[in-house]
């Protein structure tokens, strides 16, 4: 494998495949995150637990915080995301919604790729590189 596996955030699984506005993929948190550097894609299924993304296909959380044990539930369809705490116990569920307009999850060979970014780098447009001087 090419890159690290993630072990500070779980893929439960997929959860009423092709039923609309119940299909949802479930994370749950297993350390203190950041979900800035977290997001879902799209994969076919492939040999031993691989998948090849599908292309145009990504949710991206933005900046918030988890904690260890707290939940996050993706609703493939349009909704209003949203935050629950479970009584008794310090966890979370988050919500959120990647707003498809139809079930994206109903092939069993489709499953959600969990990916961190580690690294980025933005293109910086070209009137601003010609206000600067390379090497200096």
């Amino acid at each position: 494998m090419i890159v690290d596996l993630i072990t500070e955030l779980s893929l439960v699984g997929v959860y009423d495949r092709g039923v609309p506005n119940e299909e949802r993929i479930v994370l749950v948190a297993r350390d203190s995150i950041n979900m800035g550097q977290y997001g879902v894609m799209l994969g076919i299924r492939s040999v031993a637990g691989s998948a090849f993304p599908i292309r145009d296909n990504l949710l991206w959380f933005g900046d918030a915080q988890l904690t260890n044990g707290d939940w996050i539930f993706i609703y493939t369809g349009p909704g209003e995301p949203r935050s629950t705490n479970l009584p008794g116990i310090n966890t979370k569920i988050y919500t959120v919604h990647w707003g498809r307009d139809k079930t994206v999850l109903h092939d069993q060979n489709v499953v959600p790729i969990l990916f961190r970014v580690d690294a980025v780098q933005v293109a910086v447009p070209l009137a601003e590189l010609a206000n600067t001087t390379v090497g200096k």
